[in-house]
């Protein structure tokens, strides 16, 4: 291997390229005892709703276990169910350190989609191949002609148009912009593409007759191209077309958004004396000047009341069982997803609110009150979980969540947690350092009104004069320090 890289044998390079190939092999035999370790959990899709319960809280356990989201959780079972008992010729190599983590991983996401007689061709050919010294791209273009050819010997390559999707995607760098990426059959995608383009060519053509003319200009929702006087762009007018006009739902009444989209911008960022990031709903990171730009445009402003030292939110108050709007906005500020260990989903929408200790209906003053401190929001999925007793929360009186999730039914560990978790209160990060700022800033200022008067009756000339006993001769200064506000 160290031949092959170039490296002379017996030199700092070569002597490196060997620790790094035992390190490849060791992580390969560590990722198959995580596999076997994941693989009992797995439980085959059914129609039923026990199952899907089953499956749900087995993804509980892993994300805990893991550190990691249960989405992520869940894919890594079937993973390591796929591994274990429909390719163990090739898991055999990833035990002995053969076939390094990352290509055991494109195996199982580009055979994801293969029947068991699919993934036992791939097992017995690939398991074949000299995959202890094989290129990395001999090995994937390899792998890639394999599997187009079982994809079309076996016509399990999924149709067009079951693969239409829009999705959200988020900034990898937070700067404020996201993506919405549209899948679908190519004449869909193209057609849409070509309406697009045409919309916006005659929008420009309108616009520019328009400023020629002097007349009102068309579809000029922002004033852009009033305020330069020249037609906006092509691509200026396919955004505008696609987010503007109105959305056809064939007759279907659409309901209303649960909750507004919320901008958390700090005080002092929306005063332009810090640059720290607003967040969009509480979790996506948009910069200071965008922040202050939206707040600009709103009549009204709702605010957000934090322990200016923790960061923790100053909760709401209710007295009946149904919490309120403003407590459900304050809620999802709290937790902007579902509040289960490794869960992801999002709380604006289908989230619902579920008292920690059970509120009691007959003697409200007796059970769980309807208060943040005894709120959180749950999905769908992980409320149910929680109703059927499968994981079961206790928040502590410091706001960290305490839990239990899915009781073992066999040997002598019956009636133990699965799994447990302990989660602190969510708390806003900027509010600590910003007080910090201005705690330190009024200081600064406080020590600027005592050393004014001294500079005036002289007091600070005597201070640097050699002579006196606090001067310092290296740097000509006198040594003071601010005082301990």
């Amino acid at each position: 291997m160290a031949e092959r890289g170039g490296a002379v044998p017996g030199t700092v390079e070569a002597d490196t390229a060997v620790r790094l190939l035992g390190l490849q092999r060791e992580q390969s035999r560590e990722h198959a005892r995580m596999l076997r370790e994941l693989a009992p959990l797995w439980i085959a899709p059914a129609n039923d709703e026990e199952a899907a319960d089953d499956r749900a809280e087995s993804a509980v356990v892993a994300a805990v276990a893991l550190r990691t989201t249960t989405s992520h959780a869940s894919t890594l079972i079937r993973q390591a169910h796929t591994a274990v008992h429909h390719l163990p010729a090739l898991f055999a190599r990833l035990e002995a350190g053969d076939l390094p983590v990352e290509w055991h991983q494109r195996i199982l996401r580009t055979t994801r989609e293969f029947t068991p007689a699919q993934l036992a061709e791939v097992d017995q050919r690939v398991s074949a191949w000299d995959l202890a010294s094989i290129p990395v791209q001999r090995f994937r273009r390899e792998l890639r002609v394999l599997v187009a050819w079982l994809h079309h010997a076996g016509e399990t390559t999924p149709r067009p148009q079951d693969q239409r999707e829009v999705a959200l995607e988020g900034s990898p760098v937070d700067d404020g912009t996201a993506t919405v990426r549209i899948t679908g059959p190519v004449p869909e995608i193209l057609s849409l593409s070509r309406r697009l383009d045409a919309s916006a060519r005659a929008i420009q053509d309108q616009q520019r007759h328009a400023l020629a003319d002097g007349a009102p200009i068309p579809f000029d929702p922002d004033g852009q191209a009033a305020a330069t006087g020249a037609p906006l762009t092509l691509a200026a007018l396919r955004y505008l077309v696609l987010t503007r006009s109105v959305l056809e739902t064939g007759g279907i009444e659409v309901p209303g958004e649960r909750f507004r989209i919320s901008v958390m911008v700090p005080v002092m960022t929306l005063m332009g004396h810090s640059d720290a990031p607003a967040l969009i709903d509480g979790t996506i990171p948009i910069p200071a000047s965008m922040a202050r730009m939206i707040a600009a445009d709103q009549p009204l402003w709702h605010r957000i009341l934090t322990d200016p030292v923790t960061g923790a939110h100053i909760p709401a108050t209710t007295t009946s069982y149904r919490p309120p709007a403003s407590m459900l906005e304050q809620l999802r500020i709290q937790h902007p997803v579902c509040a289960v260990p490794g869960c992801i989903r999002s709380s604006t929408s289908r989230a619902e609110a579920d008292h920690i200790t059970e509120y009691d209906h007959t003697d409200p003053t007796a059970g769980g009150q309807t208060c943040v401190a005894n709120l959180h929001l749950l999905c769908f999925t992980h409320h149910r979980l929680k109703t059927l007793g499968r994981i079961d929360p206790v928040r502590g009186p410091d706001g960290t969540t305490h839990w239990r999730i899915g009781t073992t039914t066999t040997g002598a560990t019956t009636g133990r947690p699965r799994a447990t978790a302990s989660i602190p209160a969510n708390r806003d990060l900027t509010t600590p350092l910003l007080a910090q700022a201005l705690h330190d800033a009024w200081s600064q200022y406080q020590w600027g009104l005592e050393l004014t008067p001294l500079d005036r009756n002289g007091t600070l000339d005597q201070l640097h004069h050699p002579d006196h006993p606090d001067h310092d001769d290296t740097t000509g200064h006198h040594r003071t320090t601010p005082p301990p506000f």
